[in-house]
């Protein structure tokens, strides 16, 4: 209490000094420098503004009081009034808004160390790894088979890009060895597709003709998802999908699936509207309606209806949406 009424105490005198040094200089008294007066009320108010500031300075910054109180006394004396209202203001903002109590506990914590034998478990960003080492081609020719060979780990949809790509790498073994892995995707999905024709061929009775049909739809647009078909091949298979897909549509198997690829085909070949119709009827059917979103946010830009997209995309979850999907969702969410 003592030392609250001790800073009060400075305070008042402090501006009653001041008051005092300006009164000083309109009413200068007779026969003195009215200069040298106000200079010495001056030296007084300075001196006091010093010691209040000094008085209420917060603990951590005690140990410096002594700068502390010359810096203010410098300030006020070269800026009259000035330097007053300075510290006064700066008073005031601490008092107004003071500094949040900080309740979390500070504690030391050890520098952690870098565990190297947990980096054979990282998966992600496995294929963007491999991709950097295949196309860098000025690395060893060793190292870029070997990541070649890693690369068969990972789904074909995402590595058959880049293997369309090394088959005409300068490198014989990669060439070779990419070719290899294309064809025997390829071949594996084909010999598939044999066996589903020779059902398709013995079935006996409309279910079975429709369950062998929706495989076929399902085979052929694997090709297709995977690109592994280009030029001709791609329209011919493209073809076979829908014709596979109305067949088994026709003898009431798989409604949902049938209706999302027939729209996934119809988008591929730039028409809007009946993959819309699509897309629609396999939405009403029970179709996952977060994997039909972003094919009719794709229909919508297709046909300038831009105000829908927003919509659609909003029922994607952006925490769980696939990444390539991601940048879009923001970019429409904005």
């Amino acid at each position: 209490m003592a030392k609250t009424l001790r800073s009060l105490l400075f305070g008042l005198l402090a501006l009653a000094v001041q008051g005092k040094a300006v009164y000083s200089l309109w009413q200068p008294p007779g026969g003195v420098d009215p200069l040298l007066v106000f200079f010495l009320w001056q030296t007084l108010a300075a001196l006091a503004t010093a010691l209040f500031v000094s008085a209420i300075l917060p603990p951590h910054y005690r140990r410096a009081r002594g700068g502390a109180f010359l810096h203010v006394f410098v300030i006020c004396l070269f800026l009259p009034v000035a330097g007053l209202l300075l510290f006064l203001s700066l008073i005031l903002v601490a008092l107004l808004f003071p500094t949040p109590p900080d309740d979390i506990p500070i504690e030391a914590v050890e520098v952690p160390q870098f565990a190297t034998y947990l980096v054979s478990r990282v998966t992600h960003g496995t294929g963007a790894r491999l991709r950097a080492r295949l196309e860098n081609l000025r690395a060893p020719a060793g190292d870029r088979v070997a990541a070649l060979v890693a690369m068969q780990s990972l789904p074909s949809r995402i590595s058959s890009g880049l293997l369309h790509d090394l088959l005409s790498d300068p490198i014989e073994e990669i060439r070779l060895l990419a070719y290899g892995i294309v064809d025997g995707t390829e071949k594996e999905i084909m010999q598939k597709i044999f066996v589903a024709r020779a059902q398709l061929e013995r079935s006996a009775d409309a279910v079975e003709r429709g369950l062998a049909s929706a495989r076929l739809a399902e085979l052929y647009w694997e090709l297709i998802y995977q690109h592994l078909v280009q030029g001709e091949v791609y329209r011919y298979t493209l073809e076979q999908v829908e014709s596979f897909a109305k067949q088994a549509l026709a003898q009431g198997q798989e409604a949902a699936v049938m209706c999302y690829l027939l729209g996934r085909c119809a988008l591929l070949r730039g028409a809007p509207e009946p993959a819309e119709e699509f897309f629609r009827r396999a939405q009403a059917l029970r179709f996952p309606a977060d994997r039909l979103a972003p094919w009719l946010a794709e229909v919508a830009f297709l046909k300038r209806d831009y105000d829908r997209i927003p919509p659609l995309l909003d029922t994607l979850n952006k925490a769980t949406a696939v990444p390539f999907l991601q940048p879009i969702v923001r970019y429409w969410s904005q």
